[in-house]
């Protein structure tokens, strides 16, 4: 699934060993697929769990607005070893082999359908610290369709402080006195991509419209310094979660799916 250069990432991995790594593969699925798309990658990612994968988590989002791809699979790992070491062709493969005849036909034609959804995607690696650059409410629960805000960033600054200034400026009160379920920030490591990606996560589009109002939960004293470290234009793109692994397995978003 990926075509991020390994020799490069362990050349790497030692600087930010202590962080986690997010590869986030973008891909333009027509809309009228996207239903067909998912019941195969469902299919595919269940079928991938063994020995050999070191994914923690695996994400997928589809556009609601902006103009780029229809769909954002993020795939987070602990480390970058782990990152470098996940097998997933390699699990998937042998699982299908163990298949009877029959069911061994019946999944290959699923990953050859569903592989051929990824043509012409891009990837990238990002960096993400999620005890300084996350934060979240209590009791968070996400196993619902909520609506995720990804901004694109450079920095004429470090990445860091252009982060530090968008969890004072936005995610801090957001969280704590407003509807953001959470918001972070991420750092770019290999691919493409910009220097900074910026979240935000909301219940509904209701939630969204609230928090990007008259009375938004924002800290206007930090905006200032936040808008001062942005380098160039920026752009926002809006997804809605479609789900996420629970125990290895994919899982829809919403009650009950």
């Amino acid at each position: 699934m990926k075509k991020i250069n390994l020799i490069m990432l362990m050349l790497f991995s030692i600087a930010i060993s202590a962080q986690s790594i997010m590869n986030n593969t973008y891909l333009d699925v027509p809309l009228n697929k996207v239903n067909d798309f998912l019941e195969l990658h469902k299919k595919v990612v269940d079928m991938s769990n063994g020995e050999g994968r070191t994914i923690g988590n695996h994400w997928v989002y589809r556009h609601w607005y902006g103009n780029d791809h229809s769909i954002m699979l993020g795939d987070i790992y602990p480390s970058t070893e782990a990152a470098v070491k996940d097998d997933f062709w390699g699990v998937l493969n042998k699982n299908i082999d163990a298949l009877p005849d029959d069911k061994k036909k019946e999944m290959q034609d699923v990953v050859g359908k569903w592989w051929a959804y990824h043509n012409n995607h891009t990837d990238e690696m990002r960096s993400v610290d999620w005890e300084k650059n996350w934060l979240g409410k209590e009791n968070l629960d996400l196993d619902i369709p909520y609506v995720f805000v990804v901004g694109s960033y450079n920095s004429n600054a470090g990445n860091q402080e252009m982060i530090d200034a968008y969890m004072e400026w936005s995610v801090k009160p957001g969280v704590e006195k407003g509807v953001m379920l959470y918001g972070g920030g991420t750092s770019h490591f290999i691919g493409s991509g910009s220097d900074v990606q910026l979240w935000s996560a909301y219940t509904n589009i209701a939630a969204f419209a609230e928090a990007n109002g008259p009375n938004s939960q924002r800290n206007s004293e930090a905006a200032p310094k936040f808008w001062s470290l942005v380098e160039g234009a920026h752009s926002d793109q809006i997804y809605i979660h479609v789900g996420h692994t629970i125990e290895k397995k994919f899982n829809l978003a919403g009650k009950d799916k």
